[in-house]
C-alpha cells in the first residue's frame, strides 16, 4: 500500500498487530520505521499512529523494552552487563546502561546485584 494512503478501523489494527508481531519476532534485528511499515502494508506515519492507538508506545519504544526485558533476564541469570548489553541488541553497555536507567530506575548493574 502506498505511503501515502490511509487505513481505516480494522485495517489499522491489523497493520498494527502485524507490526507487533514482527517486532516480538525479531525485535534483536534492527529495524528502520521504512521497513517496519512495509512489512505492516501502510506507510510509517500511519502505522506510528496505528501503534500507539494499540499498544501506548511507539514501535521503536516497544522494541527497546523487548530489548530491555531480554536484557534484565541475562543479567537475573549472571551474564555481565557487557554481554548482555550485546545480547540484547544495544550498541554497548552505555546505551543499555542510558535505556535501563530510564525504564527501570538502577544502572544493570545494581540491578544484578540485587537479584542475587
Amino acid at each position: 500500500m502506498p505511503s501515502g494512503r490511509t487505513l481505516v478501523g480494522d485495517a489499522r489494527r491489523r497493520a498494527a498487530r502485524r507490526a507487533h508481531a514482527l517486532l516480538n519476532e525479531a525485535f534483536l534485528e534492527p529495524m528502520s520505521a521504512d521497513d517496519l511499515a512495509a512489512a505492516a502494508g501502510c506507510g510509517r506515519f500511519v502505522l506510528y499512529r496505528a501503534f500507539r492507538e494499540e499498544s501506548g508506545l511507539a514501535p521503536s519504544d516497544y522494541q527497546c523494552l523487548l530489548r530491555l526485558r531480554r536484557a534484565r533476564r541475562l543479567l537475573t541469570r549472571g551474564t555481565s552487563p557487557a554481554d548482555a548489553a550485546a545480547s540484547a541488541g544495544f550498541a554497548d553497555q552505555a546505551h543499555l546502561n542510558r535505556w535501563f536507567k530510564r525504564a527501570y530506575g538502577v544502572t544493570p548493574a545494581t540491578y544484578q546485584r540485587a537479584a542475587h
